[in-house]
């Protein structure tokens, strides 16, 4: 009778699995990749909010354990007083730059408005359709929308009294997992880019502290832990991405916190800890399409040190769990794997590899925008030893050593993935927290083995000033906006201008709709002029604030079809400028579109 009860999770953890694959495969083998993406719109975001609010009610569980029990002393309790000093200086070293040094910009375009009008559909779209797709979500179901909003980026949308309305969603290929961390923050303290990037800081913050937390569990070491979080949080690019809105601190941050909570199961073997571990893999798998490689990372952290887990059936439950949870981002990138991604060619091939792994191996060896030092400590890491004839750590380097190489050595094989590849550096952000794991292991095991012939605590102010030393010299760059992306930033500063010409209860047709409706204002693609004539025309009496015309990047670039969109307004309508900029050889204009046409000229 035992035996048949100790079999149960095991059975049931497999007839859950085998159920959720049955289900998956049904799903996306009988719909086409588009009815996929419509359900996605609501499932999406329904499984991050669910996933979400257990990850809330399973930390506090594993905070009161922790607390009650007293772990947290057996945890990090040797820590002491000077590494948590060493670690609040780390901090507000790092709120210091963001502050007052690295630049409140863009450095994706348009990727930083998608993901924040995403963010305010999902916030504010709850029980509301659209009409792209909605005879259809219908037949899905209409009562999981008023739990939360739909996922997508808005072709046509309406800010009116406070409230927020889109008529056209397109989901977007890239996974939800930002945007909804977004929409939360924007259900709390409203839609604006200062939320989205004061939310974006909280990450590198955070990211700062798990990476300290992390570091001390992996090693045992204060001086490991107190370095790892001063290189990550001085690592150049990982500063100038984290004052931005894109989505790579995030998908930093999650993936490290996901092997933190790991670390405090594996030191408490608590189920609370197995429980948020699970939900924050789940909710870290969900940020870039490669952040599900995490996993492989947590599966060898517990071959290295969990192994009888295995024997255990509540691991297979939390094994059902996760799948279970993870269907909706399985099924997102069966929906999105035909789609071009900016690209022609194949998205991942070995032609790539040779340009591609020189560029990203040499951006470590450069000093020019990843310091060389942290690169030595990093070596050190695996060079220096604890004693004679003994490797030390070899276990946690090794995990260690996979994460970093997971998520590097992927966009080796990228068509856009040369960190000198347009603003494609920040991908470099992925694997920045391994890299700094592996480097303040370094820096501490170098102290240890001078230690001998100095006092520690001489060297570590020396080590100490020989980092910050080294920071001064990327100032200026962290200070640079630099002429990157000059055309669309331009865009984008004078769309804002352009806000205040327009007047309450107008539209402006452009083909940024995503940062006009982010800023409150009604937008919708320009496009809808060419493709719906008739659709298009009803904007002169829904709107009686008029109809504006953002003359815009897309309509310099040398695209024809994007192209076609500007120049059927502007001969279709007669169209009168109320603003215009320029900005090198691009020209950037507001106009107001009249309902009468233009008179068209006749033969004689």
């Amino acid at each position: 009778m035992n035996s048949i009860k100790n079999k149960i999770p095991f059975i049931t953890s497999g007839l859950v699995i085998v159920a959720g694959l049955i289900t998956l495969s049904v799903w996306v083998t009988n719909q086409s990749s588009w009815q996929i993406q419509e359900t996605l719109k609501i499932l999406s975001p329904l499984g991050l909010e669910l996933t979400f609010l257990l990850l809330l009610i399973a930390s506090g569980m594993t905070l009161i354990a922790l607390y009650r029990g007293g772990l947290y002393k057996d945890i990090w309790g040797g820590v002491g007083r000077n590494g948590w000093i060493c670690l609040g200086v780390t901090v507000v070293v790092g709120v210091v730059l963001l502050a007052f040094v690295v630049p409140r910009d863009n450095r994706i375009y348009y990727d930083e408005q998608i993901y924040m009008n995403i963010g305010q559909t999902i916030a504010h779209t709850k029980g509301k359709g659209s009409h792209s797709g909605e005879d259809y979500q219908k037949s899905f179901s209409t009562t999981w929308k008023r739990f939360i909003g739909q996922a997508g980026m808005c072709n046509e949308g309406r800010n009116e009294y406070g409230v927020y309305d889109c008529f056209r969603l397109e989901y977007n290929k890239e996974p939800n997992g930002w945007a909804y961390i977004l929409s939360v923050a924007y259900r709390i303290f409203g839609v604006g880019e200062r939320v989205s990037r004061i939310t974006t800081n909280v990450m590198y913050l955070l990211s700062i502290i798990t990476v300290f937390l992390a570091a001390y569990l992996l090693f045992n070491s204060t001086a490991a832990s107190a370095y790892a979080a001063v290189i990550f949080a001085l690592t150049p690019e990982v500063l100038l991405w984290s004052n931005t809105m894109a989505v790579e601190p995030s998908a930093a941050f999650f993936p490290a916190l996901a092997i933190l909570c790991a670390l405090v199961f594996l030191r408490t073997k608590m189920f609370s800890a197995l429980f948020l571990t699970t939900l924050m893999t789940v909710f870290a798998s969900q940020f870039r399409p490669e952040s599900a490689m995490i996993c492989s990372v947590i599966v060898l952290l517990f071959v290295f040190r969990g192994l009888d887990e295995f024997k255990h059936g509540r691991m297979y439950l939390m094994l059902a769990l996760f799948f279970v949870l993870m269907i909706p981002h399985f099924a997102h990138i069966y929906a999105v794997k035909d789609q071009a991604w900016g690209g022609t060619g194949p998205k991942f091939s070995f032609e790539y590899f040779s340009e591609n792994f020189k560029v990203n191996f040499l951006f470590y060896l450069r000093n020019m925008r990843f310091p060389l030092l942290f690169t030595l400590f990093t070596i050190g890491a695996f060079c220096l030893k604890s004693a004679p004839n003994q490797f030390y750590h070899w276990k946690e380097k090794l995990t260690i050593l996979l994460w970093f190489l997971l998520f590097w050595g992927i966009f080796v094989f990228f068509y856009a993935g040369s960190y000198n590849y347009g603003a494609d550096v920040r991908f470099s952000l992925l694997s920045a927290a391994p890299l700094a794991l592996l480097g303040g292991l370094g820096a501490s095991q170098i102290v240890a083995y001078l230690k001998q012939k100095c006092a520690p605590s001489l060297l570590h102010c020396v080590l100490g000033i020989v980092i910050v030393v080294t920071t001064l010299s990327f100032m200026p760059m962290l200070r640079a906006i630099t002429q990157e992306a000059w055309a669309a930033r331009a865009d984008v500063f004078y769309a804002k201008q352009m806000v205040d010409e327009l007047p309450p209860d107008s539209i402006v047709l452009t083909h940024n709709p995503n940062m006009f409706l982010v800023w409150g204002q009604n937008a919708a693609q320009a496009s809808l002029v060419t493709e719906q004539r008739g659709y298009f025309n009803s904007f002169f009496n829904r709107y009686k604030g008029g109809v504006y015309f953002h003359f815009n990047f897309w309509c310099n670039v040398d695209d024809p079809l994007q192209k076609s969109f500007c120049q059927n307004i502007l001969k279709r309508f007669k169209c009168v400028e109320i603003v215009s900029y320029q900005e090198k050889n691009y020209r950037y204009a507001l106009y107001k579109v009249e309902r009468k046409r233009r008179h068209r000229r006749t033969r004689e």
